[in-house]
């Protein structure tokens, strides 16, 4: 995990355990208002012994971070393996993406501190784990031209820059006010259309 945490070798089922009480902590409270205890308690163990762990919230939240591009990264993969026409190949890479934690996101009245706090306190990891998710999407899109399922050519053949375009156009869809969560998924939709198209030989 990323950050500063004191979690040893072994103690994996704990850290991922702290990870999930830690985010519907932040989900139900902000992340503000966030205490150590209530982590603690949401994973089934004392506050001295979640200090074993992780030296404070902060630490916790940049693990959660990366906890989260870790499994991003996992389910696009997986999402873009099978031989799907372009727009459901993408539909379902970015549903994978976004997953749980985005609909958490968007339903929770902390969503926007969460969002913030993700810029603030994790961006550098946010950076690389958007770098390692464009590097999916344009090995993708490579196999695909390769295989003639997708045209590059309108695009300069390339793909990384198709990649980059594609998940900036992705976290656009939540800026400003935070949309609902059902308005963010029809919005997904219409972006795996949009790009599906495009790409299309």
């Amino acid at each position: 995990m990323a950050g500063e945490s004191t979690e040893k070798t072994g103690d994996t089922g704990k850290s991922e355990a702290i990870l999930h009480a830690a985010f519907a902590a932040f989900a139900q409270y902000g992340f503000r208002r966030t205490s150590m205890q209530d982590i603690a308690a949401g994973a089934g163990m004392s506050r001295a012994a979640l200090y074993l762990h992780y030296r404070n919230k902060e630490d916790i939240f940049r693990s959660l971070a990366q906890y989260y591009y870790e499994r991003a990264q996992q389910a696009v993969l997986a999402a873009l393996t099978p031989v799907l026409p372009a727009h459901a190949a993408l539909l379902a890479a970015f549903e994978a993406q976004g997953g749980e934690v985005m609909q958490t996101m968007l339903t929770s009245p902390h969503g926007a501190e969460l969002m913030d706090t993700k810029y603030a306190s994790s961006g550098d990891i946010a950076i690389a784990g958007e770098a390692r998710i464009a590097t999916i999407y344009a090995d993708w899109l490579r196999r695909e031209a390769a295989a003639g399922r997708v045209d590059l050519a309108g695009f300069g053949d390339d793909a990384t820059g198709v990649a980059v375009t594609m998940i900036t156009a992705l976290h656009g869809l939540k800026q400003g006010p935070m949309p609902s969560y059902a308005a963010y998924c029809a919005s997904v939709q219409r972006l795996a259309l949009l790009f599906g198209r495009g790409l299309a030989v």
